[in-house]
């Protein structure tokens, strides 16, 4: 039972995907924040276990990026899934923008260790890099909103087949 339940909600998701894309297609990049959230709550609403590499990265970058924006990227960096950041780095090692990978990866250290747990104790190098990070993303805004609406399209045809698992 429960894999039909997975199956319909992938059968859902995809119908939605196909109408989030069409969007996508009409909205003007200065307006991407609207379909990005949207993404997401599909995104979210898949369940982790469901979610396909291109998405997992997709949702990886846009928190990231968001989280920086609002909080400062450590926020980010001291709840993401390990995995989720080892699968992003790895496809952002082959990525043509070396920036985006060095600067993603420059804040991947273990915030989650138990001796930082309740004191949040990091390390000044941790947060010095962080606050660059930060910078970087705030000075490089626009084309990093172009490339997640790239990557977007770049997955479509993957995204809208989810149907088809």
């Amino acid at each position: 039972m429960k894999g039909n339940i997975n199956l319909s909600l992938l059968m859902e998701n995809s119908m939605e995907f196909e109408k989030l894309y069409k969007k996508l297609e009409e909205t003007d990049i200065s307006d991407f924040y609207h379909v990005d959230t949207d993404f997401m709550l599909e995104i979210i609403k898949m369940g982790t276990a469901d979610i396909p590499d291109c998405l997992r990265i997709y949702s990886t970058i846009s928190q990231w990026f968001g989280n920086s924006l609002r909080s400062g990227v450590w926020t980010y960096y001291e709840i993401a899934d390990m995995q989720d950041l080892q699968l992003t780095a790895q496809y952002l090692s082959r990525c043509s923008w070396k920036e985006l990978h060095h600067m993603f990866c420059l804040g991947k250290h273990d915030y989650q260790s138990p001796q930082f747990i309740g004191n949040f104790n990091y390390p000044q190098k941790w947060i010095d890099e962080s606050e660059s990070i930060d910078k970087w993303i705030w000075n490089n805004e626009k084309k990093l909103v172009e490339w997640q609406r790239e990557f977007l399209l770049i997955y479509r045809d993957e995204v809208c087949s989810l149907k088809r698992l």
